[in-house]
């Protein structure tokens, strides 16, 4: 079991270093390339509460400060892109990181080499081998959770 672990270890480390997922945050266009037109309305909102601001009499100069303030800095945050890392303790829990994370053990396929090296260990279970047969000839891949499943069942990742 615990062979199955590292080999789980290892490829989660790898796809952290090929991804770039650090939990670092770094400057992308990424959010203005996909959502250009949330981008526009934002500008848009703000030009007419520039209006709204100087047509008021009890609204003045702090206001429009405060809302440009305000509209610079969810610009620069919205450019922001934050890549957390994959963990092994994060299989099958719900908790904040799956906001950002996804559920992204049922969607990570694991690759042939590792489940190759998984089969081959001696120390593997009959039945793990078993299952990851079914599941390469029902899905045609076995992801994360399934070979988590298949290993330690219902027990908790954080406690292997």
């Amino acid at each position: 079991m615990e062979a199955i672990k590292n080999i789980m270890l290892r490829e989660i480390a790898i796809l952290n270093r090929e991804e770039r997922r650090d939990n670092r945050p770094r400057f992308s266009l990424n959010f203005l390339r996909t959502h250009p037109g949330l981008w526009a309305i934002m500008y848009i909102c703000y030009a007419l509460c520039v209006v709204l601001i100087f047509t008021t009499d009890f609204l003045g100069w702090p206001a429009f400060w405060f809302a440009t303030a305000f509209v610079l800095i969810m610009s620069v945050l919205m450019l922001m892109d934050i890549n957390p890392k994959y963990r092994f303790e994060d299989i099958d829990a719900l908790d904040l990181r799956v906001c950002f994370n996804g559920e992204w053990y049922y969607v990570r396929a694991l690759p042939q080499h590792a489940i190759d090296e998984v089969l081959a260990n001696r120390e593997t279970p009959e039945a793990v081998k078993e299952g990851i047969a079914r599941l390469m000839q029902q899905k045609g891949e076995v992801d994360f959770y399934d070979l988590y499943f298949l290993t330690w069942g219902n027990r908790a990742a954080s406690k292997i």
